[in-house]
């Protein structure tokens, strides 16, 4: 990676990169606009967590433009990184803590009035099960939904492919390798279903 070439991409760039990276399938991981995609992402990220140390917090005018779509009262903690910015879809009223790390290679679409806590990683991408072409740097992507008022904890792991159903309450430390239905409390690695909250109220 050389943050020194960080241009953006253009739209038509932009949607050649997704034709490669949106199908699911496996596809070549050093293309150059992919490369040149994550470089201009690092680097906007760097800039938007670098704004911590000189205002107390985070400039989120730095990073919108790398949003697919970004909604009304957004706010991230430092240590943000995105991949791509593009592939991410976010609604409104959205928080995230520290270190959010978001490897957006594939479509992630996130409802509104979502918390993440501190340290969480959602990630679209597989590294190819061959030997070789893993070696070869091949990947797939699989694209990952989260409902509206859903509430994700520290430390949690989302994998490729998962939807979250809307309300859910997802626990600390929780590693999510399949899908979660709307209105549950959920925890552990694997996560699974603790509790039923469609009938209840708090």
């Amino acid at each position: 990676m050389d943050l020194e070439m960080h241009q953006a991409l253009t739209a038509a760039e932009i949607e050649h990169v997704k034709q490669i990276t949106n199908t699911g399938k496996l596809y070549y991981d050093y293309d150059p606009l992919i490369e040149q995609a994550r470089n201009h992402a690092f680097y906007v990220c760097r800039q938007f967590n670098q704004t911590f140390a000189q205002t107390g917090h985070g400039e989120m005018q730095l990073i919108r433009d790398l949003f697919g779509d970004l909604g009304t009262h957004a706010e991230i903690g430092k240590g943000f990184i995105t991949e791509f910015g593009f592939n991410l879809h976010v609604g409104d009223h959205f928080y995230a803590g520290q270190n959010l790390k978001v490897i957006d290679c594939n479509v992630i679409k996130i409802g509104d009035y979502v918390q993440v806590g501190d340290n969480c990683g959602i990630y679209t991408s597989n590294h190819a099960f061959d030997p070789q072409k893993r070696a070869d740097h091949w990947c797939s992507d699989h694209p990952i939904t989260i409902g509206s008022h859903v509430s994700i904890g520290n430390d949690i792991t989302v994998l490729p492919g998962i939807t979250i159903g809307a309300n859910t309450v997802i626990r600390s430390g929780s590693i999510v390798t399949h899908d979660l239905p709307a209105d549950v409390v959920a925890a552990g690695t694997p996560c699974t279903v603790i509790e039923n909250l469609s009938d209840k109220a708090e």
